[in-house]
């Protein structure tokens, strides 16, 4: 757990915005800086989405205990939650309006990811169909919204 929030901050530090920024601390004006973290938290989110799944099919073939399962799943949700949180902070920054309502989506993405890994983790604890149901329908609007961010073919 402390390797992933070492490498977040580390990642965030170096990109400008260190976790404990001030808004008017950052002046987010260069729009190659901007469209890479864009491209980069898109991606991110992608990576993520994925990482959801593959705990989901790790549990599906039972690879794994639940506890493994579930500190994977935490350490998938702090980083979400920490890149989310910094979303936020550099929305706050942003002089054009479409940029921060771009960077709003991704904070929006973030939020429906963390409510798939928490509704993976139900699923996981109870095994009910209703819990399976919630999950899957959450993982098919996230893979829809991730598609259309990262101009990702639909099948």
């Amino acid at each position: 757990m402390k390797t992933a929030t070492l490498i977040l901050t580390g990642v965030l530090t170096f990109s400008g915005l260190s976790a404990q920024a001030q808004p008017n601390q950052v002046m987010a004006t260069d729009t190659t800086s901007l469209k890479m973290v864009g491209v980069l938290a898109a991606s991110y989110l992608y990576q993520s989405y994925l990482n959801i799944g593959y705990l989901a099919d790790l549990n599906a073939v039972k690879a794994y205990k639940y506890q493994e399962l579930n500190d994977n799943l935490n350490t998938v949700i702090q980083i979400i939650g920490g890149v989310r949180d910094q979303l936020k902070l550099y929305s706050l920054v942003l002089p054009v309006k479409s940029d921060s309502q771009y960077v709003s989506i991704l904070v929006q993405t973030s939020d429906l990811l963390l409510q798939e890994a928490a509704a993976l983790r139900k699923y996981i604890q109870t095994e009910s169909e209703q819990d399976a149901a919630v999950y899957l329908h959450l993982n098919q609007q996230a893979r829809s919204i991730l598609g259309r961010l990262l101009g990702l073919q639909e099948d």
